[in-house]
């Protein structure tokens, strides 16, 4: 992390969006009903959203972060993955449920009235509140990398563009003539609401199944490698991003001439370059091999390598 009080914002990170959000949630559902806007009482629903996002946030920060043991040697990262996962099915089935009654609603014999103008002011401190929780969180998931704090800042970013939809709903009930608008863009807000939920899924997904690290990450690694006198070649490379933290498996080439104790001074420069400069990375494993490399295969063959060592970092990368 780049400052000290990132340490502390990141601690707070889900207690603040706790607050927020409980805070906008009664506000939002409260003047929704009394003012009549379908829109704002869909608009509470984002608020809700955050308020299950904050506490897992909070749950799975303290989770991840435990140290590896016997029963866990790649950690808890992974415990951010499985509770984003969670949050997008049960709003995935909330929204569903939300996008019946409005159809409902919409289609009704029942006269539209324009809601109440307290739902528009309702609806502007919404969106300065979730802008500023937006960019706040938004700081924060870059400095832990955290997944589940970056789903939190996109939430927060989906919420003020929400609410001011229903801002401008509002605005074109009572002075465009069109009452059943309100309906409408608490349509739209459920729509989104399932294209998030469903985005959160995907990631999820693609973090249980071990997703690999960016391809511009992996080709800085490799450049970083070829960096260090002593590398010949860089044969296998994979990783894998366990939660907030990046790990590497990497297979190069040294000459057969030189001692294990020369190779293995190589594999620490090759860690000690890759801790300074590659962000959020948690443990790097070298294996070195004397012999050609075979780029036909994508991994090597056990058979080929002479030695293996790794290395779990524990002290604080810094930003390229």
């Amino acid at each position: 992390m780049r400052y000290a009080k990132c340490v502390r914002c990141a601690s707070m990170v889900g207690w603040v969006g706790l607050m927020t959000n409980t805070v906008l949630l009664v506000l939002k559902a409260f003047i929704g009903i009394i003012s009549g806007s379908q829109a704002l009482v869909a608009d509470a629903l984002y608020s809700a959203k955050d308020i299950i996002s904050s506490l897992l946030v909070i749950v799975g920060l303290k989770v991840s972060r435990q140290p590896l043991d016997r029963d866990h040697p790649y950690g808890y990262g992974k415990i951010e993955f499985i509770l984003s996962m969670i949050i997008s099915v049960v709003f995935l089935a909330v929204t569903l449920s939300l996008f019946v009654h409005a159809i409902q609603i919409l289609t009704s014999d029942a006269e539209h009235k324009a809601p109440h103008i307290i739902a528009f002011w309702t609806a502007l401190v919404s969106v300065a509140v979730n802008v500023f929780m937006y960019f706040y969180s938004r700081c924060v998931s870059i400095e832990v990398n955290s997944p589940m704090v970056r789903s939190l800042s996109q939430h927060h970013h989906a919420d003020a563009t929400a609410s001011l939809a229903v801002a401008f709903g509002i605005i074109g009930a009572h002075y465009l003539g069109m009452p059943w608008i309100d309906t409408i863009v608490a349509l739209f807000e459920i729509v989104h609401l399932t294209y998030l939920g469903g985005e959160v899924f995907w990631e999820s997904y693609k973090g249980l199944m071990d997703r690999s690290a960016p391809s511009n990450v992996l080709a800085k690694v490799k450049k970083i490698a070829y960096e260090v006198d002593g590398v010949q070649d860089i044969g296998e490379l994979r990783s894998r991003m366990i939660g907030q933290e990046l790990w590497l498996d990497m297979t190069i080439q040294v000459d057969a001439e030189i001692t294990i104790d020369a190779a293995d001074a190589v594999r620490e420069r090759i860690i000690e370059l890759l801790a300074a400069r590659i962000p959020h990375l948690g443990s790097v494993q070298v294996q070195f091999s004397s012999g050609a490399i075979d780029h036909r295969h994508d991994t090597v063959s056990d058979d080929n390598l002479n030695q293996g060592t790794s290395a779990t970092l524990a002290a604080e990368p810094v930003n390229p």
